[in-house]
């Protein structure tokens, strides 16, 4: 075998290594460029989002920009916490109201940076938030608004909140037996309209407030907020130097907490209302429903006046409005459901869609769906397209309920469609995700999430997706079901171009004077959904499955490629040796040392030798250090028929074999095939962080 066919790179160029390098260099900072242009959208500041869904149509977009044609995951967070609300886009970040352990209330703000070294920004827990959190906030003029308590929780906080640091501004309690705030509020003229269970509807200014009986003005309440809050921590500190071990941290609940003047309040005792509210114009829209059990309530559309909460007129109906109102132009479209998010009673679900005029409250159309209707409708232009328990997308004419086209899907739906672009999107029960023309209603993708290999972790979808920015975030939770109490997730996809740019722009970042090469990667799952078993690591970094063919036994997998990662090494002056397979014979190469680049505690990130990640399984044992030679790849022919060679490693994706079962590779320890049948390795638990958290693979020249 020739040097050349051991390597895949031609020798003897006319161009020097230096010369090599720049053209490289060039070629990955236009790369880099495209990346950050494809995703600076998603990135930039966002605006308001002052109702559920966005807007009074429901559509889970502000811009129109569709999703991506072909999507994959962009990043992945993985939570403890049960996300039944689906995500609110903010500048640069995503807003999460979910259920921790005990049903307690989490509020999280996410960083959407793929590079973010800490996902979460900042968090409400107890004691500031008191119950569940199911409710999905609004924001406008950068203030946070939400509620807290579900189901048969007695008596609410609605709390507000700068959206930029998550710190409260005021609470306002709402005292009462079958008193929750489950929908998601909307912000509108300076005030907050909010349904309140049996509390009804309830209208608060935004910005006047009132604080130990003195009535104030948001601006002057927040700097005495912000100087109680810098006492706290100022405390802390001090009690800190005096004796760490009992200083206690500063605690939000401590703060000063105004409320807000309560403007009216309608419906208490006479009206349920749990589905987010609606306001057009002057009217706001509430949908009531009757619970059965505690025989309270009553199952009704009501319009109010926005001024002074006077009702306006009331529409009975003949099954529970869970999907609250869509409201567009002259016209009022509810979902109805004769269930709640409840799987275990979908067989029984039975629903309606009704459409009313917005002046009158008197009935246009409508028709019965056999299933339950537990998310708002979407409306874009003449189309109303709503998802149903009966495992169907629908889209009717808005104007008469004339059917256009019906999407057929064996698994239910729990949560709504998002509109952007002339696409719908709508994630079924088991989270998959499909994307529907809404024109014809015909599959353009469907994309099972939550199997994806960077996801790995099984869930349900009952909030509906957010579109924004060119892209797409869904959250799960595991309430109930086969993966109950697991892990959930928020997963944001991006075009698959995209993504591949992003993972490898800054990618094979040379620095020539300290010999070092650093490549983005991914900490691997060890447990891939198409196989029964888990299987001992054979390779340390290879592309993710399926392309990967040895996905299943690496401890990071990366998307650059392996013939792009060889002439950066030879711009640093390195010449590749030659791969060892099998008990042939050893790796010979220049000595290089790999370092995984991993997130630390604190923003600094922290260098681990590769092999530190791994352990014998048998002993629990790392592994001692270990060389690496720069071997380059074997060539291979793919098509019999044609006289064409290619990088080996760019077919199978491996980069770093432990030990030599292929030469398709750029990288090869010293350990032979004896060890293989001596040592069964698995991945360091104590060193690596979960699966799916992005990383840096550091090749530095001896």
């Amino acid at each position: 075998m020739t040097e050349e066919t051991k390597t895949g790179i031609r020798r003897g160029t006319a161009c020097s290594a230096r010369t090599a390098s720049v053209a490289w260099a060039g070629r990955t900072l236009l790369s880099a460029c495209a990346a950050a242009a494809v995703l600076a959208a998603a990135l930039s500041a966002a605006a308001d989002w002052p109702t559920h869904r966005g807007n009074s149509r429901r559509t889970g977009n502000l811009d129109d920009q569709p999703g991506p044609q072909t999507p994959a995951v962009l990043w992945v967070y993985k939570a403890q916490e049960h996300f039944v609300a689906s995500p609110v886009p903010g500048a640069g970040v995503l807003y999460l109201a979910g259920l921790g352990a005990f049903n307690t209330g989490i509020f999280h703000s996410v960083a959407l940076d793929v590079r973010a070294p800490d996902r979460v920004l900042w968090s409400k827990s107890p004691p500031y938030v008191k119950r569940p959190l199911v409710c999905a906030p609004a924001m406008a003029d950068s203030l946070l608004v939400f509620g807290d308590g579900m189901h048969q929780t007695d008596g609410a906080l609605l709390c507000c909140l700068q959206a930029e640091t998550g710190l409260p501004l005021w609470q306002l309690s709402v005292p009462g037996k079958l008193v929750h705030l489950e929908g998601a509020p909307t912000l509108a003229e300076g005030r907050v309209y909010i349904g309140g269970g049996d509390a009804g509807i309830l209208c608060v200014d935004l910005r006047n407030l009132v604080l130990g009986g003195k009535p104030m003005s948001l601006d002057e309440a927040r700097p005495l907020i912000e100087k109680r809050w810098d006492e706290l921590k100022a405390k802390f500190e001090e009690d800190k130097k005096k004796d760490a071990s009992l200083a206690i941290p500063p605690n939000e609940d401590a703060l000063p907490k105004p409320s807000p003047k309560v403007l009216w309040q309608k419906g208490q005792g006479a009206w349920h209302v749990d589905a987010p509210v609606a306001v057009r114009g002057n009217r706001v829209l509430a949908a009531s429903a009757y619970l059965d059990d505690e025989k309270v309530g009553k199952r009704a559309l009501v319009c109010l006046n926005a001024a002074d909460g006077n009702t306006l007129w009331e529409t009975p109906l003949k099954i529970n409005p869970w999907a609250g109102p869509t409201a567009t132009g002259d016209l009022v479209i509810v979902g109805c459901s004769s269930i709640r998010f409840d799987s275990k009673r979908l067989k029984e679900a039975a629903g309606e869609v009704v459409a009313l005029d917005l002046a009158s409250g008197q009935v246009r159309w409508r028709k019965n769906v056999p299933g339950g209707v537990l998310s708002p409708v979407a409306i874009k232009g003449e189309m109303a397209v709503f998802t149903c328990t009966d495992g169907k997308i629908r889209a009717w004419s808005a104007a008469t309920g004339e059917e256009r086209w019906v999407y057929d899907n064996p698994t239910p739906f729990f949560g709504g469609p998002a509109i952007a672009g002339g696409v719908v999107y709508a994630a079924d029960l088991k989270a998959v995700l499909h994307a529907v023309g809404l024109a014809d209603g015909k599959r353009q993708w469907a994309m099972p999430v939550t199997s994806d290999p960077s996801v790995q972790s099984p869930g349900m979808v009952f909030g509906s997706p957010l579109v924004q920015g060119g892209l797409i975030y869904l959250a799960t939770c595991n309430l109930e079901g086969d993966s109950a109490d697991q892990p959930s997730v928020v997963v944001c996809l991006a075009e698959k171009s995209a993504v591949a740019l992003e993972e490898t722009a800054a990618v094979i970042a040379v620095d020539l004077q300290k010999r070092t090469l650093a490549i983005p990667c991914r900490i691997a799952p060890r447990k891939l959904a198409s196989l029964k078993e888990v299987y001992p690591l054979e390779v340390a970094a290879t592309f993710p499955s399926p392309r990967g063919q040895k996905a299943h036994e690496t401890v990071v997998t990366f998307e650059a490629k392996p013939s792009e990662i060889h002439k950066a090494l030879e711009s640093m002056g390195l010449r590749p040796g030659a791969p060892a397979r099998g008990d042939e014979s050893a790796a010979t190469g220049p000595e290089v040392e790999i370092l995984l680049e991993l997130p630390g505690v604190t923003a600094k990130p922290r260098l681990v030798p590769i092999e530190k990640t791994v352990v014998d399984a048998r002993t629990g044992k790392p592994m001692p250090p270990l060389r690496w030679h720069f071997t380059g790849s074997a060539l291979r022919q793919p098509d019999p028929a044609k006289d064409t060679r290619a990088y080996g490693a760019d077919l199978g994706g491996t980069l770093i074999t432990l030990y030599p079962v292929t030469d398709e590779t750029v990288f090869q320890s010293n350990l032979t095939m004896r060890d293989c049948a001596l040592l069964k390795l698995e991945t360091n638990k104590y060193v690596l962080p979960e699966e799916g958290t992005p990383a840096r693979l550091i090749i530095r020249a001896r």
